[in-house]
């Protein structure tokens, strides 16, 4: 046993150096292309570490089946190789039964991978410094390394039982450090449970039972093994420390924020409601994320939302389920109203627009909140220098009506000459729902049959003029009249574009001295064609291609 043990100790050293390195793999890869790109500013065609940086990615920039792309599938593939080979070398011992020896090395490997699924689920991850993934591009990680923990957690519980049952030793199983053991293990399993299956049809619900059950489990692994000398109680100290830290964070940023913070609730056709906050977190910029807190609607959850737009710090939230549906109540029971609120954050990494001579902006539903942030950061961070900087903004709505939800900024890009503004309605007849009709979210007048209380108001774009714009009072009546009601409305097409040819054009028209970004926020499918597009357009002899593509795996 002591010499099972002494390997045992020996894979956790070796686990630790090829997991740093397996990290050190995108560290290097980032920092590596960032230089390339900053060696080949202001030169004439294509510098060799650029070109050396560009070969990869256009064929890891792909999607894969299961995960984000073909980098994240040779990262996983891997990091499940590294598991498999610790876990079935050095297994020889004649002393002891393989299952033994199995179950012992499971049990280790399971803390191992307890380690990483932890710090990979912590909001205030270095990583996003290091490699420009925040934590929400690193959740397909954090459900990995989850998955191999509860395969571990399995594994030991089997071999140990069946070692015991063949031993004659059965009741060992009801001793009180191994009931710990057993209470954690079953906790282990309900956790990958729920973020397995019951995470893709109630979010919520997968919260409650996640969070309770990994404090369960952490606890009970705590008094399974509480000697100091076996090591274990250390990996769970630390482990439960750094999640605490996190969570500590975060709970004094929401409590700091809700200092006379406040909320107004606007509701929107087609299910949407407007979030406007009095008071913004330090340093967020629009596109980013924060957790929104509104007490008088679910006191005690928080919930991610994209900032659409700064100054004041606004939320266009749509309508599903759960939070977002009892928001869309409320605020059609309480058009305008002000609640207390909070939120926390911001996160996410968003690429530096201002170095790129081209941006090509595509976003479908409810995808345009993050869009639209991050066109509005631009344009209001734009040197005088860069005015001539091209900017292409798709945006693509199931109905005409849910460009009320977003009118005031529509108006802004279609009325900036440097921005190229392209709607595309993809339906041209609208039904109400069955939740719809019962909100009464459709009618945008009150009539005598129906409860005016339960009516959205119409929505009015409201322009937001930039600096040095005339007012329709300053416009002479001859220009009043060439005017469109709304200047988004010549950008406004129906039926649905091919985003590949748009994206495809966009990049051939981009010269080699120059660089192009894709943003792309939307469903899996639109941000699927997005993605294969943009990887296929890199090439070595062609301009320098950025790709982003904003995808939640909550």
């Amino acid at each position: 046993m002591a010499r099972s043990e002494d390997f045992n100790h020996q894979h956790m050293y070796e686990f630790i150096g090829a997991v740093g390195g397996l990290a050190a793999i995108p560290i290097v890869f980032h920092l590596g292309r960032r230089l390339a790109q900053k060696t080949n500013v202001g030169k004439k065609g294509v510098s060799a570490l650029a070109v050396l940086s560009r070969k990869p990615r256009s064929v890891l920039l792909h999607t894969a089946p299961g995960v984000p792309s073909r980098g994240h599938a040779v990262l996983v593939s891997l990091y499940v190789a590294i598991n498999l080979i610790l876990t079935f070398t050095n297994i020889n011992n004649p002393g002891i039964q393989l299952t033994a020896i199995i179950g012992g090395r499971a049990a280790w490997m399971a803390l191992a991978n307890l380690v990483v699924l932890i710090f990979l689920a912590l909001k205030n991850t270095p990583l996003a410094f290091l490699t420009a993934w925040s934590y929400e591009r690193l959740n397909i990680l954090h459900q990995i390394a989850g998955y191999m923990c509860v395969s571990f957690v399995i594994i030991h519980a089997s071999c140990y039982t069946t070692y015991f049952k063949n031993m004659g030793r059965i009741s060992i199983l009801r001793e009180e450090s191994v009931i710990y053991g057993e209470i954690a293990g079953l906790s282990f399993v309900i956790v990958g449970f729920a973020g397995a299956v019951i995470r893709r049809w109630w979010y919520e619900l997968f919260y409650y039972v996640h969070m309770s059950f990994w404090i369960l489990a952490i606890v009970m692994v705590g008094l399974h093994q509480p000697m100091f000398a076996k090591r274990i109680v250390f990996v769970v100290i630390a482990t439960a420390g750094i999640w605490v830290l996190d969570r500590l964070i975060r709970v004094t940023r929401l409590l700091v924020y809700s200092a006379n913070n406040t909320a107004t609730l606007t509701p929107l056709p087609n299910g949407g409601t407007r979030v406007t906050l009095k008071k913004a977190p330090l340093g967020a910029v629009s596109g980013q994320h924060c957790f929104l807190w509104i007490p008088s609607v679910r006191v005690s959850e928080t919930h991610p939302f994209t900032i659409a737009a700064m100054d004041p710090m606004e939320f266009v939230v749509n309508s599903h389920d759960g939070f977002t549906q009892d928001l869309h109540r409320y605020a059609v029971k309480n058009p305008g109203a002000t609640v207390k609120a909070s939120v926390e954050g911001a996160y996410g990494t968003l690429p530096d627009a201002s170095e790129y001579e081209r941006v090509f902006l595509v976003a479908g539903g409810s995808g345009s909140t993050f869009t639209f942030g991050m066109v509005l950061n631009m344009l209001r961070d734009m040197s005088p220098e860069q005015q001539d900087k091209k900017i292409t903004f798709v945006l693509l709505v199931k109905y005409r009506s849910h460009l009320t939800w977003v009118a005031s900024h529509l108006e802004t890009l279609a009325k900036d000459p440097r921005v190229r503004l392209e709607v595309y309605v993809t339906r041209s007849s609208e039904e109400k729902t069955d939740e719809e009709m019962r909100l009464g979210s459709m009618p945008t007048t009150a009539s005598s049959e129906t409860d005016a209380e339960k009516v959205i108001p119409t929505v009015t774009a409201q322009p937001i003029r930039s600096a040095g714009s005339a007012s329709s009072e300053e416009l002479s009546s001859e220009e009043t009249e060439s005017v469109p009601l709304n200047a988004y409305e010549n950008s406004i097409k129906s039926g649905k574009p091919d985003i590949s040819a748009l994206i495809r054009t966009e990049i051939e028209e981009t010269p080699v001295e120059n660089r192009i970004l894709v943003l792309g926020c939307g469903p899996d499918g639109l941000m699927t064609q997005v993605r294969n597009t943009t990887a296929a357009c890199i090439r070595s002899d062609g301009p320098g291609v950025e790709l982003h593509c904003e995808q939640f795996g909550w």
